[in-house]
């Protein structure tokens, strides 16, 4: 049937533009976010994988200006005056429980993971924002009112992207450096030219 065999090329297209559109975004309008529009940016969080499918992640939305300001004051990475944050963070108690590396490490993978999604998630609906680690720790989780049995891995600045927001900078000269089967072999593209 027609327009069957085009529907899974137009889904293609859609991520592509999405990761295309991407970059971080860090001037934003003066404007609130829905609360529909940030369970969908949740919803996208809780998509990504965790270690053992472990109950270890959890996010916490800021979407009130006093708290963001608050949180800015503590965070030299936090440039931009965005509607809303989320954070991405780990229960430790639940994670010592799948073990040391899951601890240690895989949380952080996660987490990244988790951000992601809200990122391209946001994109999809008009939306901006970056990743912020630069940030104090122990101001943020006393801001937050998280247990010492709680950390958080990553915060997502969300808001809609101003109209004189500046253009994202360029990648620089060997930013997409790739390699075939091992280290040194320059992948060729279909095209001929070298990545990277």
């Amino acid at each position: 049937m027609p327009g069957q065999a085009s529907q899974p090329e137009n889904q293609q297209q859609v991520l592509f533009d999405l990761l295309r559109k991407r970059h971080a975004c860090r001037h934003f309008e003066h404007r609130p976010i829905p609360d529909s529009v940030l369970d969908k940016l949740v919803y996208a969080a809780h998509r990504a994988p965790t270690a053992g499918n472990a109950p270890y992640r959890f996010v916490v939305v800021v979407k009130d200006p006093t708290t963001l300001h608050m949180i800015r004051l503590v965070s030299p990475g936090f440039f931009g005056d965005c509607s809303a944050a989320i954070f991405v963070c780990t229960d430790l108690e639940v994670a010592a429980r799948s073990g040391r590396q899951v601890y240690d490490q895989i949380t952080h993978y996660d987490a990244g993971a988790a951000a992601e999604n809200v990122i391209l998630a946001a994109y999809s609906m008009g939306l901006a924002g970056t990743f912020i680690k630069s940030y104090s720790e122990t101001a943020v989780a006393r801001i937050l009112d998280l247990p010492d049995t709680c950390r958080t891995e990553l915060l997502v600045s969300i808001g809609y992207p101003a109209a004189d927001e500046p253009k994202p900078l360029k990648k620089r000269k060997g930013a997409k450096r790739t390699y075939t089967d091992r280290y040194g072999v320059l992948r060729v593209r279909n095209g001929g030219a070298n990545e990277g």
